[in-house]
């Protein structure tokens, strides 16, 4: 596997020793979407910074964020499903607002993070416990 270029055409750090992690990233809480909002406000590092590669010794960073994803519905959920089969590693869990406690109503209604079926939804705290 070739190396992909340092960014400005040189290397100035050792690699990460962890060559790629993938973030999945979570909204479907009780919550609103304000810090997925807020990162792409950032400037010291902008998120282009971080996954484009242009920070010396940082593993190279898949970003698996609702918000701002091309991707949606299984395109999607893929990441997710692939990490709950130990398919994905390493990856960071990042839950942004709250996960609701869904077991303890009869009818679940809340924190839905799409369908594992046509008639199943997968809810946010499906294996979470």
């Amino acid at each position: 596997m070739t190396p992909e270029p340092a960014p400005y055409g040189r290397k100035t750090q050792k690699p990460s020793p962890v060559p790629e992690v993938h973030i999945l990233w979570i909204t479907a809480g009780l919550g609103c979407d304000g810090d997925s909002v807020s990162i792409t406000a950032a400037t010291q590092p902008s998120i282009e910074d971080v996954l484009l590669g242009a920070i010396p010794g940082l593993p190279k960073v898949h970003l698996h964020n609702p918000v701002l994803a091309y991707e949606n519905g299984d395109d999607f959920l893929k990441y997710w499903y692939q990490a709950e089969q130990g398919k994905l590693e390493p990856f960071v869990l990042v839950v942004e607002g709250s996960i609701p406690n869904e077991k303890i109503k009869k009818r679940r209604l809340l924190g839905r993070a799409g369908h594992r079926s046509e008639d199943e939804p997968a809810h946010t705290h499906d294996g979470l416990d």
